[in-house]
């Protein structure tokens, strides 16, 4: 005789969500195929909790959000950043892991809002050691070597009447008040760093000004993938910025006659994108690299990215990555 093992006396819940307060949410989430392996797919996933934290904390529909002339108003990635420890990074996530993630959103003006997110590991969805949200201090000066910190700037934007990618127009959308979030202090605005990192066509690094060269200036044209790089609604998704990045960093790494396993093996400890516009789906990007090693350490590199559009001949992205090998 066959026998079957009993079902469940309730469905297996694999991921919950509880207010911490009016603008934190705790989410307990186990870690599915989708959203570990490439940055881009733990980007895309925390990009979508962004989105749901700020919809809870301003009662405000982000997924349909419109402006006052009824055009589709987009909570848009203006800065991203993903940091993390020693013993906790990106690279070690995989299927099944049980994360807690910590969500916050603040005030960024009448345009925008700041949302961080905290993941750490825990044993099963029994934890309840975080009962209140994490502080700011330890956001951005006391980070816990367990933890996984990520950090988005979002403006409000839409198409200025047009079907174009080029040229998107600073647009809150009706029902949004950024009063309601508790103001960001300015000294943890990454506004100023932003408008640097435009002016620079770089993010300000006295470091990484420092080292040596891991080699020759890198440059690569690459065509928009139409069938990966574009989202819904036809803009060139956030989140394949971090793909198309990594994408160039490895035709580099390759270049310099390393392996494409221990480019895969690689720790990123930190990886930012400043985001200066969008681009239509038939356009053709220039990526310009430049990687430089620690000094007693070649193992330890910065790498910095600029993203131009060269239809229309602009700087659309930049970015950093500091990893290891």
């Amino acid at each position: 005789m066959t026998t079957h093992p009993q079902a469940p006396a309730q469905p297996f819940s694999f991921n919950r969500v509880q207010r911490m307060g009016s603008t934190s949410l705790r989410r307990l989430v186990t870690v599915s195929p989708g959203m570990c392996g490439p940055t881009k797919a733990l980007a895309a996933c925390v990009g979508d909790w962004t989105w749901e934290a700020v919809s809870d904390a301003c009662g405000l529909d982000v997924f349909n959000a419109r402006d006052g002339q009824g055009r589709p108003a987009y909570l848009s990635f203006y800065y991203y950043r993903i940091t993390s420890g020693a013993s906790f990074h990106p690279k070690q996530l995989t299927f099944g892991d049980r994360l807690e993630v910590q969500s916050q959103v603040f005030d960024a003006g009448r345009r925008g809002v700041l949302t961080l997110h905290r993941l750490r590991r825990t044993a099963d969805f029994e934890d309840n050691d975080s009962t209140e949200p994490f502080g700011l201090d330890e956001a951005y000066t006391r980070h816990r070597d367990d933890c996984i910190y990520i950090e988005n700037l979002n403006l409000w934007v839409s198409r200025g009447g047009s079907h174009t990618n080029v040229g998107l127009v600073h647009s809150p959308p009706v029902g949004f008040d950024h009063t309601v979030l508790p103001k960001l202090p300015e000294a943890h605005s990454p506004r100023s760093l932003c408008s640097q990192a435009r002016s620079q066509s770089a993010f300000p690094d006295p470091i990484r000004d420092t080292w040596p060269s891991s080699g020759p200036e890198y440059v690569v044209e690459r065509a928009v993938d139409i069938t990966h790089d574009v989202n819904g609604a036809g803009l060139l998704h956030f989140a394949s910025f971090f793909a198309i990045a990594e994408q160039a960093q490895l035709g580099q790494w390759l270049a310099l006659g390393r392996s494409g396993r221990s480019f895969l093996n690689r720790v990123i400890h930190d990886a930012r994108i400043c985001y200066f516009g969008n681009a239509d789906p038939e356009t053709t990007l220039r990526l310009r690299m430049r990687t430089v090693h620690r000094p007693d350490d070649p193992a330890e590199e910065r790498t910095s990215f600029v993203i131009d559009d060269i239809s229309t001949d602009r700087t659309i992205a930049v970015a950093a990555f500091r990893h290891s090998s």
